[in-house]
């Protein structure tokens, strides 16, 4: 399953003409503490959640893959640190350097952009035998 979410675009939008333009724009629009940074935290831990439990997300930088400036599409990766807390033996380990990629596209006449992470393989029972 892949996590989804949409963004409201921020009051003054300006539709980004380049790769570059749209960088700048994801990097505002996902700075700490933002509405937008606790939707993508969310999804990335959900997004490990079947692999290693409850998580912290940290670290989190981005990069644009591709962005088509007349359809406003593109795919962006973003580069995060993960830390797990294992509450019964109360010990944190840290995973550097994770990532996970995500689509996306600007809908100028609802205002918002939209985020689809890539589909996320799951192990199942069926696997172990």
């Amino acid at each position: 399953m892949n996590q989804s979410f949409n963004i409201d675009l921020p009051e003054g939008f300006v539709k980004p003409e380049s790769l570059d333009d749209m960088g700048k724009f994801i990097e505002r629009l996902f700075c700490d503490n933002s509405k937008a940074y606790a939707f993508l935290q969310s999804a990335l831990q959900y997004e490990n959640k079947s692999k290693f439990g409850p998580s912290s997300i940290s670290n989190t930088t981005f990069s644009i893959e591709h962005f088509d400036e007349h359809t406003l599409k593109g795919r962006m990766r973003v580069n995060y640190d993960m830390q797990l807390t294992f509450g019964c033996e109360d010990f944190t380990k840290d995973h550097r350097n994770q990532h996970s990629y995500y689509e996306f596209g600007i809908d100028l006449q609802k205002n918002t952009i939209h985020f689809d992470g890539d589909v996320i393989e799951e192990r199942s029972t069926a696997d172990e035998f």
